[in-house]
């Protein structure tokens, strides 16, 4: 990690892991889904190959795992979305690091709302 070009294509590894998460929480609905999976981790692979250490693609697994853990509990309707933004989000310049921040962040948020917004209907399954 010699220069700014170095962390700024580190950003874009961590933002592509983001992204690979996040497609990767719908794989079991689609096969789109494996495929833009797929994608962002050639990309990734690609970029750490030409310009970065191997440890690079250790920090694009690590984004990806935290992403998929975080956003499991994704809506299928909001999934595109998510992927979208992360893919938007990576190449600009410092938001691929932010990206790996806010996904928890997200899913601790997702996973509250999830929990309270069936609460009524389990009341009334224990009749």
């Amino acid at each position: 990690m010699d220069g700014i070009l170095d962390w700024y294509v580190l950003g874009v590894v961590l933002g592509l892991g983001v992204a690979a998460g996040a497609a990767a929480v719908g794989t079991r609905r689609s096969p789109a889904w494996v495929a833009a999976t797929v994608a962002a981790a050639v990309g990734a692979l690609a970029l750490t190959l030409l310009a970065l250490p191997w440890w690079a693609l250790a920090a694009f697994a690590g984004a990806a795992a935290l992403a998929f853990v975080a956003l499991r509990k994704l809506s299928p309707e909001a999934a595109p979305a998510a992927v979208l933004g992360a893919v938007v989000l990576a190449p600009i310049p410092a938001l691929g690091y932010l990206a790996v921040v806010a996904v928890p962040v997200a899913g601790a948020r997702l996973g509250r709302r999830a929990e309270s917004r069936h609460a009524g209907l389990r009341v009334l399954a224990k009749d």
